[in-house]
């Protein structure tokens, strides 16, 4: 008796409590999130989202989600970029 794969892996189904992915009407970052140092990433992200602070954080939290689990590395970076930016606007840390 044969046991019968699928041959694409495993999906997890959406939920409603599901992320999905969201594409801004800012500047495409064209690989700028994975070159540009913490600073140099913050200093182009409120220069490019004109100081709005939702709008950077928002993108740098999409980043923050959907790497978290693959890319741990990256996504401590997108979090240190989040604070850096706060200081900078002068809004408190967050949590």
């Amino acid at each position: 008796m044969a046991i019968y794969r699928s041959a694409s892996p495993k999906k997890k189904k959406k939920t409603s409590k599901s992320i999905t992915w969201h594409d801004s009407d800012a500047p495409d970052a064209k690989g700028k999130f994975k070159e540009l140092s913490p600073p140099a990433l913050a200093s182009w992200l409120i220069k490019t989202r004109k100081g709005n602070l939702s709008k950077i954080i928002s993108s740098l939290n999409q980043q923050y989600v959907f790497n978290r689990q693959k890319k741990p590395s990256y996504a401590r970076k997108m979090k240190t970029v989040m604070n850096i930016v706060r200081k900078r606007l002068g809004k408190k840390d967050g949590k």
